[in-house]
């Protein structure tokens, strides 16, 4: 009788174990998420779904939620990916992930292997400023450790170097090129500061001026957005291939707009300019083959998971 009924005991703890994960690409997969909790997460274990023929991916965990949506428009050809991302209060928000953080501006390598290496869930590109920090390369930061502090005057040309400042408790804010030192940022606790601009929304206003004289020509964009702390878009557009020309930098900024962002930022685009999930670049770079985009020192990332160092590698 006790064998009985440890067995049964058993196979709900099988059965429990498969609800909690599920696999990536699986045929029966569910896409729609599981109950949630009042908090809008998972009491407990990770959800997965790779919809990648539909453009739908979803993760949830106890303390993180996101969904990936790649949109598609025919007049103009556009395909842009819009991942909403939700971060349980307390938890692990979006911050700069390196491929090695014991010498951050040192080697390279492609994102995608950048997040696998480090288990990271959703990434996008960042603002290549490896290339930068040896010259004029604005002010940057990365995990509270100054690389450069020369930058350009507000309103110099491309790329401006404004900056996106995040906080070890999530909170993003953007500023002008000049408008603060790295010893200002340092001060004021900031975990990361990303250099290239121009920013694209402040306070849950458009940046006009910006918007009017920098990015009018069609290329690949990335730009991430926050609504408050703990709830963010990530954005990636296509470019130069057949299925999507490119846009400018107005396009993603009014999109975090019609999100609800109060903080909105652009990142380095063309080449470099991507999307990543659990290890998987999802845009495309070239009309012959799924190439991977260009290598760099670091990605900007949020969530970890284990599951991640499980996928399959695309390259």
């Amino acid at each position: 009788m006790i064998r009985k009924w440890v067995g049964v005991l058993m196979a709900l703890l099988l059965i429990i174990s498969l609800c909690a994960v599920r696999p990536a690409n699986a045929e029966n997969a569910d896409s729609e998420f599981p109950p949630l909790n009042e908090a809008g997460f998972l009491d407990e274990g990770e959800f997965l779904y790779m919809g990648d023929k539909e453009g739908l991916w979803r993760y949830c965990s106890s303390t993180l939620w996101i969904e990936i949506r790649r949109v598609t428009q025919e007049k103009p050809a556009r395909v842009w990916y819009e991942a909403e991302v939700r971060c349980a209060e307390g938890a692990e928000t979006p911050h700069m992930v390196a491929w090695n953080p014991e010498a951050w501006m040192g080697k390279a390598n492609f994102p995608h292997k950048v997040a696998r290496k480090n288990r990271t869930v959703l990434a996008v590109s960042s603002d290549y400023s490896y290339s930068r920090v040896k010259g004029r390369g604005g002010v940057i930061l990365r995990d509270g450790q100054v690389y450069c502090n020369r930058t350009k005057k507000r309103g110099a040309q491309w790329p401006n170097l404004d900056t996106l400042a995040i906080w070890p408790d999530g909170d993003m804010k953007v500023y002008y090129s000049d408008e603060m030192t790295a010893e200002e940022y340092t001060a004021a606790g900031v975990r990361d500061v990303l250099a290239f601009g121009p920013w694209l929304i402040r306070d849950g206003q458009l940046n006009e001026e910006s918007l009017k004289k920098y990015g009018k020509s069609k290329a690949e964009r990335v730009a991430v957005g926050m609504v408050e702390k703990g709830h963010y878009w990530f954005m990636m557009l296509e470019g130069r291939i057949k299925r999507c020309k490119g846009d400018g930098i107005s396009f993603l900024a009014e999109k975090l707009l019609e999100h609800g962002c109060t903080q909105g930022f652009n990142l380095d685009g063309g080449q470099t300019a991507c999307i990543v999930f659990m290890g998987h670049q999802l845009c495309k770079m070239s009309d012959k083959n799924n190439k991977a985009s260009r290598s760099t020192v670091d990605i900007l990332g949020v969530g970890t998971s284990d599951l991640v160092a499980e996928m399959d590698d695309p390259w």
